[in-house]
C-alpha cells in the first residue's frame, strides 16, 4: 500500500511559509517560488494523437522537457493489439540551461536525454520555439506579477490562430494553466504538477498520461458504520472518526488498507497574512510524489476566510491505483494553523462516500 507517500504533509510543518515576488524563468517573475525538482506537464490538443508537453525547474539557470505521446503514428506500422490504431511510444528528453543574468530567454547549451531520430527534429523544434514563446508572452503579460488569476488574448500560430492564455499563480515556470481556442475549447492544459524528489525518482521522465477513464481497482471496503460518532483531539485540533480507526501515531490513524488521516499544525510569524499562508498551499496541497501523480483536472479548490480545502485525485500507476485527497487548512484562534489530510483510495470513497464525507465535515466543528 503506497497512501505512505501521502503522508508528506505533515513534515510541510517544518517548511517556511514564504510567498515572495522571485525570479524563476529569465525575465519572469513569480508571486510563488519555484522549488528544485517541480515540474509541469501538459495535454497538448494540438496534435492528432494523445501528447503531453512537460517542463522541470532544477535551478534558476536548468531546465528540462520532455516530449511524450503513448501512441506515436507511424506509417505503415499494424496497429498496437487492441488499440484501433499504428503507433508506439516516442519519448523525446531534452536537458537545457539559460542565462539567467539576462531579462530574456538566451539558451546557453542542451542535451539530449534520449535517442533523436531524423524524424524527431521537428518535435525538437517545437519544443524550441514553445520554451521562447511561453517565456516572452508570460515577460510581457500585464499584470508582471500574477497573484491569482490572469489572461491574455493573442495570435498563437502554433495553436491555431487566436488564442486565450489562462495563468494561475500556483502553476510552476511559466505560470501557463490553459490556452483554450476561440470556441472555447483547451488546445493546451495543465494534467499535473508534480516533484522530483531525488536522483532516483524518475517520475518526470517517465509520466505516460492519464488512464481514460482513470478508475480505481474493486476494494472489498465497506464501513461497518453510517456515521463517525468519536472525537478525535489533537492540540487545537477536533475530527469525529469511530473505532474501525487504529492509530499508527499521535497525530495519524489508518483505517485498514484503505485510508489514512494525519493532523498536523503550525505557526507562522506575525508579519505572514492568513492569505499568504494559504497561497503557499494552493501548490503544496496539489502536488504529486514519487510514485503517485495529481491529476489537476480533478482539482477542486475552495476557500473561505479562514479556510483552505482542497481535494483532488491520484493516480499510481505501479499499482494501478486511484486515491482521492482532501487537504483542510484552518486557521486557530491562537493564530495558529491546523492542516487535516485524508487520503482514501477512490473505490473505497465512491463506495463510501457519506462516511467519509461526514468525517471530513465534522473537522474543526
Amino acid at each position: 500500500m503506497k497512501l505512505s507517500l501521502k503522508i508528506f504533509i505533515a513534515v510541510l510543518v517544518c517548511c517556511a511559509v514564504t510567498v515572495l515576488p522571485s525570479t524563476a524563468f529569465p525575465g519572469i517573475h513569480s508571486y510563488l517560488p519555484d522549488a528544485s525538482g517541480q515540474y509541469v506537464y501538459y495535454r497538448d490538443y494540438s496534435f492528432e494523437f494523445e501528447a503531453y508537453v512537460g517542463f522541470l525547474y532544477y535551478d534558476e539557470a536548468t531546465y528540462a522537457m520532455r516530449f511524450f505521446a503513448p501512441q506515436y503514428p507511424v506509417q505503415n506500422a499494424p496497429a498496437r493489439a487492441g488499440s484501433g490504431r499504428s503507433g508506439f511510444p516516442k519519448s523525446i528528453d531534452i536537458l537545457f540551461t539559460v542565462n539567467p543574468n539576462v531579462d530574456y530567454t538566451e539558451l546557453t547549451g542542451e542535451r539530449f536525454l534520449s535517442n533523436i531520430e531524423g524524424d524527431d527534429t521537428e518535435i525538437v523544434n517545437y519544443l524550441h520555439d514553445l520554451v521562447y514563446e511561453f517565456s516572452a508572452r508570460r515577460r510581457n503579460l500585464d499584470p508582471k506579477i500574477v497573484k491569482g488569476k490572469a489572461e491574455s488574448k493573442e495570435d498563437f500560430s502554433q495553436f491555431g490562430g487566436m488564442v486565450t492564455m489562462e495563468y494561475s499563480f500556483d502553476v510552476p515556470i511559466f505560470n501557463l494553466e490553459r490556452i483554450t481556442g476561440i470556441d472555447g475549447i483547451p488546445v493546451f492544459e495543465v494534467v499535473t504538477v508534480d516533484t522530483v524528489v531525488s536522483s532516483e525518482d524518475t517520475s518526470f521522465s517517465t509520466f505516460t498520461g492519464f488512464p481514460a477513464p482513470m478508475n480505481d481497482k474493486s476494494r472489498r471496503f465497506t464501513s461497518a458504520k453510517e456515521m463517525p460518532n468519536l472525537e478525535i483531539k489533537y492540540n487545537e485540533q477536533n475530527i469525529l472518526l469511530d473505532e474501525q480507526w487504529i492509530q499508527a501515531a499521535d497525530n495519524m490513524y489508518m483505517l485498514g488498507d484503505v485510508a489514512v488521516l494525519v493532523l498536523s499544525d503550525f505557526s507562522v510569524p506575525n508579519s505572514t497574512s492568513t492569505q499568504q499562508v494559504f497561497d503557499s498551499f494552493y501548490r503544496n496541497f496539489s502536488l504529486g510524489s514519487q510514485g503517485s501523480y495529481a491529476d489537476w483536472t480533478t482539482r477542486s479548490i475552495k476557500q473561505t476566510e479562514n479556510k483552505l480545502h482542497v481535494e483532488l485525485r491520484y493516480y499510481l500507476p505501479a499499482e494501478n491505483a486511484v486515491s482521492r485527497d482532501f487537504k483542510i487548512l484552518v486557521k486557530n484562534k491562537s493564530g495558529d494553523f491546523s492542516v487535516m489530510s485524508l487520503t482514501v483510495f477512490d473505490n473505497a470513497y465512491k463506495t463510501n462516500k457519506e462516511y467519509f464525507n461526514a468525517i471530513i465535515k465534522s473537522f474543526m466543528q
